[in-house]
């Protein structure tokens, strides 16, 4: 056990060094994106959050005000009223989504990035009567999927309930903390109430968009109408039946779930969220499952419900019981989804198992969160030692020759892509 620990440790202190490695590199070598500050661009920082709050590197704080000040920038040059005049719900959202909530709970004294939160969030609900409404309060469900403050133009091909309508709830809930404005919670838990019971009526496989109608549309359907667009169809293989889930992974269901569980004690959301997970449990051999894995983890300590567990232990079984001696990050020539699943995307990177004579066997090393998951489960060390050396590998492997990814945070192949994860893993690298 002793040396268990520290080994534990010395992977602990590798990997942290890797981070501030990571952090003084990008700020030297990774300007701004093509977009200016606005997107996704200030995204790819999200593995500094946890890096800051362990180490209190004033760096990180510094990182972050350029990259606010960045995204100020951009919606004051882009936007009207807080918000791009025409976008839709996946990329319009990417802004106020991830970073913009998390840097706020750092700085919750900087009026400037509450503003251009709030700014966002006032849309949500038709809260602005000059801007057109977003939302269509007898149906209970958003217009369709283009959302913008000036143009909310959706033709038939459309106007479609999606997976990506849980952001709105992640930016309403977030500026419900930061203002304690009551419009924003009740909005939420009202869509949030009825996303959840469509999630709990829902037929299995899960479908991948509903209908205004209220009808779950499978894969058939998507083919037949040609809604390929609306469901990222290019990250899916045909045939997939977890693709219903892996949609509602890439905009962090499960997150916004837990979150009005917390702050209602409803048990919808806790039955929704557990349909949303349990297809993961067989997927922990998945070296790329890390949404997956993760999912299983917040349910647990956030539902209080243990129910997975002996299913989880199984699983674990079957895992092997060392990592591999060296890895290998590959990148195939051609970009295309080629495992079904969740955790994938056409452009990732792939992990394998080095070879001197120069051949690459396929990994099967477990993700990073399936082996913090067995750590979490099990209460063996070994697994959480697995875990922070194989991260602590692998971005030091990645910071060697990828790019940062702030010019496209949702990209696959970049250091950003294996620290946090890629546009679908929801922050999970």
């Amino acid at each position: 056990m002793d040396k268990t620990i520290h080994e534990c440790y010395t992977s602990y202190i590798t990997l942290r060094n890797e981070m501030g490695r990571w952090l003084k590199q990008s700020m030297l070598l990774d300007p701004p994106g093509p977009n200016d500050g606005g997107e996704d661009e200030a995204n790819y920082a999200l593995a500094w959050f946890p890096h800051y709050l362990i180490t209190g590197d004033a760096a990180v704080l510094k990182h972050f005000d350029m990259l606010r000040a960045a995204l100020l920038g951009w919606v004051k040059r882009d936007c009207f009223h807080g918000y791009e005049p025409k976008a839709e719900a996946h990329h319009g959202t990417e802004p106020f989504l991830l970073f913009l909530p998390r840097y706020i709970g750092l700085m919750p004294e900087d009026a400037e990035a509450i503003h251009l939160l709030t700014d966002a969030a006032e849309h949500i609900g038709n809260w602005v009567p000059e801007i057109p409404p977003w939302y269509d309060y007898d149906r209970d469900r958003f217009i369709g999927y283009n959302i913008g403050s000036r143009d909310v133009t959706n033709d038939e091909k459309d106007r479609y309930e999606l997976a990506e309508h849980f952001r709105f709830i992640h930016i309403a809930l977030a500026a419900y903390r930061v203002t304690g404005e009551e419009h924003y919670l009740t909005w939420a838990l009202r869509y949030g109430t009825k996303r959840a019971e469509r999630l709990i009526e829902a037929p299995d496989p899960m479908p991948l968009l509903w209908t205004l109608d209220g009808e779950g549309l499978d894969e058939a359907a998507i083919d037949a109408k040609n809604l390929h667009r609306l469901v990222a169809s290019s990250h899916h293989i045909p045939g997939d039946p977890l693709a219903g889930i892996e949609v509602l992974l890439a905009s962090g269901a499960i997150y916004a779930l837990g979150d009005l569980y917390l702050l209602s004690g409803e048990a919808v959301f806790k039955t929704a969220a557990k349909r949303i997970v349990a297809p993961l449990v067989t997927s922990l051999s998945d070296p790329y499952n890390d949404p997956a894995a993760a999912a299983l983890s917040y349910y647990r300590w956030t539902f209080g419900d243990t129910c997975f567990d002996a299913a989880i232990r199984s699983e674990l079984a079957d895992l092997p019981d060392a990592s591999p001696a060296l890895l290998a990050l590959v990148f195939p020539q051609e970009n295309r989804r080629r495992e079904p699943g969740v955790g994938k995307r056409a452009d990732m990177a792939y992990w394998g198992e080095w070879s001197d004579d120069g051949s690459v066997k396929p990994i099967r090393e477990p993700s990073t969160a399936t082996l913090t998951l067995a750590y979490q489960v099990t209460g063996e060390m070994t697994y959480a030692m697995r875990a922070l050396r194989s991260a602590g590998t692998r971005l030091g492997m990645a910071r060697r020759v990828l790019r940062g990814g702030r010019e496209h945070a949702d990209m696959g192949g970049a250091v950003c892509s294996v620290a946090a994860g890629h546009g679908r893993n929801w922050g999970q690298g």
